[in-house]
């Protein structure tokens, strides 16, 4: 009867880190498709912008704390309160159509839930899966790009179904949160092993004293900067280009779609390398190529370039991801160096959106705009080179 049960253990373990990892992006990526119809309700587009950095400066700020947290009261335990603040975080935003108080104060119940996530993953695996970290790490980096596909496809759906249009479709993400809590559950019932009282941010502090810790985070922030600056505006981006809010939203949801098949593959076989760089710089080159062609090429083509883009962005996500994991000697180094990637990582990358909105109202459209993320590509894909190189970090 042993092996049955711990099959099933093993079932209900990948389903929920899978489920987890759906729940952290559809809050925020919902936001894009819905961007144009926001502004016709007079929201600026530095306001929505600025719905999309709220979040990305919570992963850096909740993200610093979430590995202490993790070791203090269990990593599933702290992955559940993340979901739970996150269901929390997507009904208190609902009710700030009309008052600020109630849409920021969600927004950021929203980011700290996500950050929890973020963080805490690469050390689950790296704890519960040592040998099998590459597979592992593609399938949950896979699942957060199928909710951020999610997110995508069903924001204009949901805001043409629910009586309370873009709000209610914005919101409605906080019942698949609730579902998710109740998959995990299980995961949350055993007792946490005890640790010390250990300094909340010590193995953060000894990290950040590593020069390739240094080269990890920040590589984590400017591939996440691209992702974030170019999906927040690419289907307003692809209207500008000729195409309809529903084709656009289309092509953004096959982007993602698309990237699935990078974040399966290339963690995989990458982390069966020594050395991740080659990996790294291809996937970069890819995004900087990829956004040049949505800009110049014919209309005709345009389709394509996006799908490049879905492969480029997501593989080098899936690639930040392994690299915490593969740097680090045993679970504990794992979640601080997430802790401090992730901060470091999400404070780089919480400007992109609101700099893309600005320069593209401001300053010289948007070829001016996506250009400068252009640049933020080819700077990531030289400190992924150094970051990609074989060695391990410990605290």
């Amino acid at each position: 009867m042993t092996r049955p049960q711990s099959l099933w253990k093993n079932i209900l373990l990948f389903s929920g880190i899978l489920f987890i990892a759906l729940n952290l992006r559809p809050a925020v990526t919902s936001i894009s498709p819905l961007a144009e119809r926001m502004r016709l309700d007079g929201l600026s587009r530095e306001t929505i912008g600025s719905m999309t950095t709220i979040p990305l400066i919570l992963f850096s700020l909740a993200g610093l704390w979430a590995g202490w947290l993790g070791s203090r009261f269990g990593l599933a335990r702290t992955l559940g309160s993340g979901l739970l603040i996150i269901g929390t975080g997507c009904y208190v935003r609902s009710l700030g159509e009309t008052d600020a108080f109630f849409r920021i104060g969600g927004t950021i119940l929203i980011g700290t839930g996500i950050a929890l996530g973020n963080v805490l993953l690469p050390g689950l695996v790296k704890s519960r899966f040592p040998n099998h970290i590459g597979p592992m790490t593609s399938l949950y980096s896979t699942g957060m790009n199928l909710g951020a596909a999610f997110g995508f496809a069903a924001a204009v759906p949901l805001a043409d179904f629910l009586a309370g249009g873009w709000n209610a479709s914005l919101a409605s993400w906080g019942i698949f949160a609730g579902i998710t809590l109740l998959i995990w559950i299980p995961q949350m019932l055993p007792a946490p092993a005890r640790h010390s009282g250990a300094s909340p941010l010590g193995g953060v502090i000894a990290l950040a004293r590593q020069r390739r810790a240094w080269q990890v985070a920040i590589f984590m922030g400017l591939q996440s900067a691209v992702f974030y600056s170019t999906v927040s505006w690419l289907p307003t981006l692809l209207q500008f280009r000729g195409m309809s809010e529903a084709g656009a939203a289309g092509w953004v949801t096959a982007l993602q779609i698309a990237g699935c098949v990078a974040s399966l593959v290339v963690p995989t076989l990458a982390g069966k390398s020594p050395s991740q760089s080659l990996w790294i710089t291809v996937c970069l080159l890819f995004n900087a190529a990829s956004i040049a062609g949505i800009l110049f090429l014919p209309y005709s083509l345009v389709g394509i370039a996006v799908l490049t883009l879905g492969l480029g962005v997501n593989a080098s996500f899936g690639m930040a991801l392994l690299l915490i994991a593969l740097r680090s000697r045993d679970a504990r180094t794992a979640a601080s160096l997430s802790s401090l990637a992730q901060a470091v990582g999400y404070l780089i990358a919480a400007p992109g959106p609101w700099m893309v909105g600005w320069l593209s109202e401001t300053a010289g459209g948007w070829p001016l705009a996506m250009g400068a993320v252009v640049i933020i590509a080819l700077t990531a894909a030289i400190i992924g080179w150094f970051a990609g190189r074989s060695g391990e970090l410990t605290i």
